[in-house]
């Protein structure tokens, strides 16, 4: 009896000191207005799920949540004038802080009796000018599809009309090409950011972003907005998510993707400036370089993405954002009187190489409090190469069949000013 009563006293504790000592951690963010995107103090900020709490945003806007259980959450925004929303399934991890940047819309008819429903409506984009054919994605969608290897393509592969083409992440929307689908970062033009791209494609073999950097974004599959061009099928408008400005924090992920390793912070302790930054090593090139031989062909790819915000007191808020990505897989044709009769294959080679990035600089400025300028100069970059070779016989020379090259570059400068005339009734 003894045994037993010392049995459940040991139970007890130790249930209790694994309740203590439950990690957690801390929820920040900051509340803007979405058309001019000035910071909004005095919003009301709800957490409810595992436990509820509320907070107001303070004179920068920022609010705050610490020891914050980990798990999945709610938060709902109320302010006087702007519409309530509510933000579901927010993961709070041990390993980094969560943050959100939270964009209120002005409500037209706050007089008039508002009706709060729970939920975020995924169907309607971010942009408040796709009325129609238009999707909002999120970054927890990226990581919890099943097979979707944390690519924004293979996500959109599940919204109607749209479907992939044989093994690579190129979209084809409502039975149009996929070179049709145009690619934007923080509102502008990129070129085509994905590993083994080939010319006048939209798709590849695998995305160089990470889902480490991307904010909530918009797929669009039609009826664009005047502010698209170059677009016939579809759109994808992403965004990057801001550094944490309040700590330094490293994260590291190994898949068979590849091996990501992702580094945030701040510049100067104190500061609202903040960094993000990146880095991937593609696992069949991690597995080569240790001597493995995972096929006849050697594939290798590595990319790099960053976005650094620098915001100040009088002339606005500047940031720079970027990716590159480096991808090549090379077949060897080989001339020896072993292999060169039993097996023929072996005396053909072949190269393809593609090399791709961007690079921009945003400046955003507010006029007062009712009008906002962006400005955006962004430059991009392609090489792309394909080359086949053979032997035609022992010791012979090596006979080139197909040697093609391809380099753009382009450079785009972008200048959007919003005003807000007044609010009606």
């Amino acid at each position: 009896m003894k045994t037993t009563y010392l049995f459940l006293l040991i139970l007890l504790l130790s249930n209790k000191v694994a309740a203590q000592d439950k990690p957690s951690q801390t929820l920040r963010g900051s509340t803007i207005d979405k058309s001019i995107k000035t910071v909004l103090k005095g919003a009301t900020i709800e957490l409810f799920g595992g436990v509820n709490k509320q907070t107001i945003s303070n004179n920068e806007g920022a609010f705050k949540f610490d020891l914050i259980p980990v798990g999945r959450y709610s938060v709902r925004i109320l302010y006087v004038g702007y519409k309530t929303i509510t933000i579901p399934n927010i993961a709070i991890e041990s390993g980094k802080e969560t943050y959100l940047t939270v964009e209120l819309e002005e409500d037209i008819n706050n007089n008039k009796v508002v009706i709060v429903q729970s939920g975020q409506n995924k169907t309607r984009p971010l942009n408040d000018a796709a009325l129609v054919s238009g999707r909002m994605f999120s970054v927890e969608e990226t990581r919890r599809f099943a097979a979707g290897l944390n690519d924004p393509s293979r996500i959109a592969t599940s919204f109607p009309g749209v479907s992939n083409t044989g093994d690579i992440n190129a979209l084809s929307i409502r039975g149009n090409a996929p070179n049709g689908l145009l690619w934007r970062m923080d509102g502008v033009e990129i070129s085509n950011p994905n590993h083994f791209a080939r010319v006048g494609t939209s798709g590849g073999g695998i995305s160089i972003l990470s889902a480490q950097l991307l904010a909530n974004s918009d797929f669009l599959t039609g009826a664009f907005p005047a502010e698209f061009g170059n677009a016939l099928s579809g759109v994808f408008d992403i965004y990057l998510r801001k550094g944490n400005n309040n700590k330094r924090e490293f994260s590291f992920s190994a898949s068979t993707i590849g091996v990501d390793l992702t580094t945030e912070g701040y510049f100067k302790k104190g500061s609202k400036s903040s960094y993000l930054i990146n880095y991937r090593y593609g696992f069949l090139t991690l597995m080569e370089q240790l001597g493995f031989k995972i096929s006849d062909a050697s594939t290798r790819f590595q990319d790099l993405s960053y976005h650094i915000n620098l915001p100040t007191k009088s002339i606005g808020t500047f940031s720079i954002f970027g990716f590159g990505g480096l991808s090549r897989q090379n077949r060897i044709a080989l001339n020896d009187s072993l292999n060169f009769l039993q097996n023929a294959s072996t005396r053909s080679g072949s190269l393809d190489l593609s090399n791709t990035g961007s690079t921009g600089l945003i400046h955003n400025f507010n006029i007062g409090n009712k009008t906002s300028l962006k400005t955006i100069y962004s430059f991009n970059g392609t090489n792309y190469r394909e080359e086949d070779n053979y032997y035609n016989k022992i010791n012979g020379p090596l006979i080139v069949t197909r040697n093609n090259q391809f380099q753009e570059a382009n450079a785009i400068l972008s200048i959007v000013a919003t005003h807000k005339i007044k609010k009606k009734i």
